[in-house]
């Protein structure tokens, strides 16, 4: 039979280790999420339009959309919207034909001929009036306006900081609801998003009314209000009271 001695340093040390490791008190943590909103009205507004022509005569075609787009340009310079905030560039020439089914194929009938302008509104006032002189001058194709804030940084911001404040009310509650008391936040992540392109409410107005309103008034815009919203996920310490 073979002894083995350890030596005592060495067999009090562990000893002491083991003790002070078994007398750490186990992590309690608590893992909640927060939401936070923020309204807003909008304040400008960003108007996609464009004009499209079917011609037999890809020069017509061409000529006639160029004079359209040009008076739609000098109708916005009349309004007093800057150049840098209106953007014509956009312009795409397709043929186009038909099933001719006597001879089993295709026959061009012509070029359609589009081109498309970005309009940045900064006087939500104006939007109406922008898009009826667009189709007065003969645009014929009109998207839904993008309602934006020029705060929306500032506003993400707010609704995160609501969030981070409810997610910490929530954590709170928990512990004091167990017994506890809240320590401090160990992890949080949080993400904020915008409003996605909101639709102008539409109303029903009389021409005799509205003929004295505006572009808005007359074509019934009511912008509303415009949604920030953010989440955090926070995982908070508990410490006994």
């Amino acid at each position: 039979m073979t002894l083995k001695f350890v030596p005592a340093a060495v067999l009090g040390l562990g000893l002491f280790a083991g003790a002070a490791f078994a007398e750490e008190p186990p992590h309690r943590h608590v893992s909640v999420g927060g939401q936070g909103e923020v309204t807003v009205q909008p304040d400008r507004a960003r108007v996609q339009i464009g004009v499209t022509q079917l011609n037999a005569n890809l020069t017509t075609a061409e000529a006639e959309v160029n004079k359209v787009v040009r008076a739609f340009l000098a109708e916005a310079k009349a309004l007093g919207i800057k150049d840098e905030h209106v953007n014509s560039s956009g312009i795409s020439i397709q043929p186009e034909y038909v099933w001719e089914e006597k001879d089993r194929a295709n026959r061009l009938v012509g070029y359609r001929v589009s081109r498309d302008i970005q309009v940045l509104v900064l006087k939500l006032d104006q939007l109406g009036d922008v898009v009826l002189r667009a189709t007065k001058v003969g645009v014929n194709q009109v998207q839904a306006p993008q309602l934006e804030s020029s705060k929306a940084q500032d506003i993400q911001r707010q609704a995160l900081v609501k969030a981070a404040q409810d997610a910490q009310a929530r954590a709170k509650l928990l512990a004091e609801t167990l017994g506890m008391k809240l320590g401090a936040v160990h992890q949080i992540n949080g993400s904020d998003s915008g409003p996605p392109p909101p639709m102008p409410k539409v109303m029903m107005m009389r021409g005799a009314m509205a003929s004295d309103a505006g572009g808005n008034a007359e074509m019934g815009l009511s912008p509303g209000e415009l949604r920030y919203s953010a989440s955090v996920q926070a995982d908070f310490e508990l410490l006994q009271p």
